[in-house]
C-alpha cells in the first residue's frame, strides 16, 4: 500500500465507523476490479472500477463502461496490474447506468461484497473503494448530501475522480448501498446510483448475491486440513489409567466430582490428550469411578475415591474442507 493512501486511511479513520475504512479495504480488496477497456490492437480505450456480487464470479459496474464489437473488457482482481480476464456482459441498464458482467469460467469461490437493503439518509458516512487517474486500489470518504440529485441518483460531497466510476460504495456495516455514476474534479458533487437498480439486475439473472448476510462458500472452496475443529478419528495411542485414588476425605464430596480433579491434574500441560473413565459405577476393577468408607473413632465418615480408565494421546484429527483451512488459493 502506497504512503498516500496509508495516509490517507489514518485521516478517514478518525471518524467512528462500525467497521473502519481500513476494515472496509482489507475485507473487500478482493472483490473489487479494475476494468479495461482496449481496442482490437490492444490499445487503452477506457477505464472504470466494478465489483464482485457473487462468487460465481458476477460483477457490478457503470453501464458507462462500455464496449461496441471490436473492443475488449478485462478485470484485474483487487489491483491495477495482474492476471486479466476478459468479462462478457450479461445486460446493461442504460437508464439507471448499471450494467452485469461475468468473469470467465467463474468456479463458485470468488470474494464477494455483501449488498445493503437498509434505507440511507442525509448525512450517512459511506467508503468509496476505485481505481482514480493512474493510482491502485484507493478508498474515498463521502457523505450522502442529498437522496435524489439531477439524475435521480444520490448525492454525495467528497473528492472522487474519474476511475472510481462503477466503484462500490460501502455503508459503515461494510455492505454496499451504492455504485459511482461520476463525480466532479473539484469533488463536491459526486453522483452515485442506488443499490437497488443492481438488485433489479441480480435478481433477473438469478445472481445468488449477499443481501444485507454475505452467501457462504460452498465447502469445495476450503482446502483439506486435519483441525481439532473437525474431530478426533483416532487416537496415536490408548492405554489404561489408574486406578488412582483422592486419598481419605471427609464428607461433602462426590466420586464424579473427585474424578474430573484427579483427571484435570493428570491431563495438565497434556492439551492434545483425554482421558475417559470406564462407563458405569459398582463394584472396583469393573467401572470407573467407586469409594471406600470407613467411620472414624469418633464416628465421623471417612471417604476415598477411586477412577480409572482410558488416556487417550496424540489425536488424529478428520479431514475435511472446511473454513478451518481457508480458502484455496
Amino acid at each position: 500500500m502506497s504512503r498516500a493512501v496509508s495516509f490517507a486511511l489514518a485521516m478517514i479513520a478518525t471518524a467512528s465507523y462500525a467497521a473502519s475504512p481500513n476494515d472496509i479495504l482489507q475485507n473487500n480488496t478482493r472483490a473489487v476490479v479494475y476494468l479495461e477497456v482496449n481496442d482490437s490492437s490492444g490499445a487503452f480505450i477506457d477505464s472504470g472500477t466494478g465489483f464482485i456480487v457473487s462468487h460465481d464470479g458476477y460483477v457490478i459496474t457503470a453501464a458507462h463502461l462500455k464496449v461496441d464489437p471490436s473492443q475488449k473488457m478485462w478485470a484485474i482482481i483487487g489491483q491495477r496490474d495482474g492476471t486479466r480476464f476478459q468479462m462478457k456482459l450479461r445486460e446493461a441498464d442504460e437508464k439507471n447506468d448499471v450494467a452485469l458482467w461475468q468473469l470467465p469460467q467463474s468456479a463458485s469461490c470468488r470474494y464477494a461484497v455483501t449488498i445493503s437493503s437498509k434505507p440511507v439518509n442525509v448525512l450517512d458516512r459511506a467508503v468509496v473503494l476505485g481505481f482514480p487517474a493512474q493510482s491502485g486500489l484507493t478508498p474515498a470518504l463521502v457523505n450522502i448530501a442529498n437522496l435524489q440529485d439531477n439524475n435521480g441518483f444520490y448525492n454525495a460531497d467528497g473528492f472522487l475522480q474519474p476511475g472510481y466510476s462503477g466503484g462500490p460504495v460501502f455503508n459503515e456495516d461494510g455492505r454496499i448501498i451504492a455504485l459511482v455514476h461520476g463525480g466532479t474534479l473539484g469533488g463536491g458533487n459526486n453522483s452515485l446510483i442506488q443499490s437497488s437498480f443492481m438488485m433489479n439486475l441480480i435478481s433477473k439473472w438469478g445472481v445468488k448475491a449477499g443481501i444485507d448476510v454475505s452467501v457462504p462458500f460452498a465447502d469445495a472452496c476450503y482446502a483439506s486440513c486435519r483441525v481439532p475443529a473437525h474431530g478426533v478419528e483416532k487416537w496415536s495411542s490408548e492405554v489404561p489409567w489408574g486406578p488412582v485414588d483422592s486419598g481419605e476425605l471427609s464428607g461433602g464430596h462426590t466420586r464424579k466430582g473427585e474424578c474430573d480433579k484427579l483427571i484435570a491434574a493428570a491431563l495438565a500441560g497434556h492439551p492434545n490428550s483425554q482421558i475417559d473413565l470406564l462407563p458405569g459405577e459398582g463394584i472396583p476393577d469393573s467401572t470407573g469411578m467407586w469409594e471406600n468408607a470407613h467411620k472414624d473413632f469418633a464416628g465421623q465418615m471417612h471417604y476415598t475415591y477411586y477412577c480409572k480408565g482410558t488416556l487417550r494421546s496424540g489425536p488424529i484429527f478428520y479431514e475435511k474442507h472446511s473454513s478451518e483451512c481457508g480458502l484455496w488459493n
